[in-house]
């Protein structure tokens, strides 16, 4: 198959990236299995064995687009109405107008799909070779999120982090952001340190060693890929329910909690899961290798059948 993945972003990326990652995992995956892989991006796109042509608007990236693929998939710039070529539009964050996003819209979780009255989703994965996993862990929690966005819970994690004296390591941020979102005071005690913003082997490091991942949002969440490569590292989570969460978390591998004093129990409960059971699950359910076979089977529909998604 000669598939054309379409984003508004340069990879591949050094630190963070939502989107640009699941795009350059997909086109890995896709290259190892055999297909042919074009990219159209911003200038300066460069991933081994695909074809990478650069656009800075969409109506240069519509244009960009070899005319004989198979398939285009969009995750951003949106295709226009009288776009000829079969194609899907993975939508990646969450939509205030859904009623205006494109006929084939793909969701990133069963909650996402359900909020934006869509039927058709597909789960995001995350290349494991990217993680290290291990067992024996430090004794800390990790909160690995944009610090500066208040509905990632920063503030949350350092009052609980406080409250029951449990140490934290903070990345994804810095100490000076929150003086926007909150929690300054509660970090700068002993047993509290920031990280940054960190990628690569060092990010791997510091979700291997956390002994629980805290991921207090408070927001719905499309999918979050955090909670991903901590249960890939072995970390178990520890949650609020709300978006896709329920979706990625089992009581073998985290818990949840919703008031800040059911906060030691599901502490407890979240530890006393298995770092093997962890990988396991993110392994067959959330990996890069699971997430481009689901599109690969969607893409195959969506050519069989151009009214699939009416």
């Amino acid at each position: 198959m000669y598939i054309c993945l379409v984003v508004a972003a340069r990879i591949p990326v050094k630190k963070y990236g939502g989107t640009e990652r699941i795009v350059q995992w997909l086109a890995a995956e896709f290259v190892k299995t055999g297909h042919k892989v074009c990219l159209v991006g911003l200038p300066g796109c460069d991933l081994p064995a695909v074809t990478c042509i650069g656009a800075t608007t969409a109506q240069e990236a519509w244009r960009a687009i070899p005319p004989d693929v198979d398939i285009v998939h969009f995750h951003s710039w949106e295709p226009p109405d009288s776009f000829e070529l079969p194609w899907i539009y993975t939508l990646h964050g969450n939509s205030e107008m859904p009623d205006l996003l494109p006929r084939h819209t793909v969701c990133i979780s069963a909650d996402h799909a359900r909020r934006h009255r869509r039927s058709v989703f597909v789960y995001n994965g995350v290349d494991p070779s990217e993680l290290t996993y291990q067992e024996a862990k430090s004794n800390h929690l990790l909160f690995f999120s944009k610090v500066r966005r208040r509905v990632k819970g920063a503030a949350r994690a350092l009052r609980l982090a406080r409250t029951y004296n449990e140490k934290l390591v903070v990345a994804g941020g810095y100490r000076f952001d929150l003086l926007k979102v909150g929690g300054l005071m509660d970090s700068l005690r002993p047993g509290v340190s920031f990280k940054g913003e960190l990628g690569g082997p060092a990010k791997a490091t510091v979700f291997a060693q956390a002994k629980v991942f805290l991921f207090p949002i408070d927001w719905e969440e499309p999918f979050g890929l955090v909670v991903i490569e901590a249960l890939l590292s072995g970390t178990p989570v520890l949650a609020t329910r709300r978006g896709s969460l329920p979706e990625l978390i089992n009581e073998d591998v985290g818990a949840f909690f919703e008031t800040d004093e059911a906060f030691p129990f599901a502490l407890a409960q979240a530890a006393a899961c298995k770092p093997a059971d962890c990988r396991d699950w993110a392994l067959a359910h959330f990996s890069s290798q699971v997430c481009a076979r689901s599109y690969l089977d969607l893409y195959e529909r969506v050519l069989k059948d151009s009214a699939f998604f009416n």
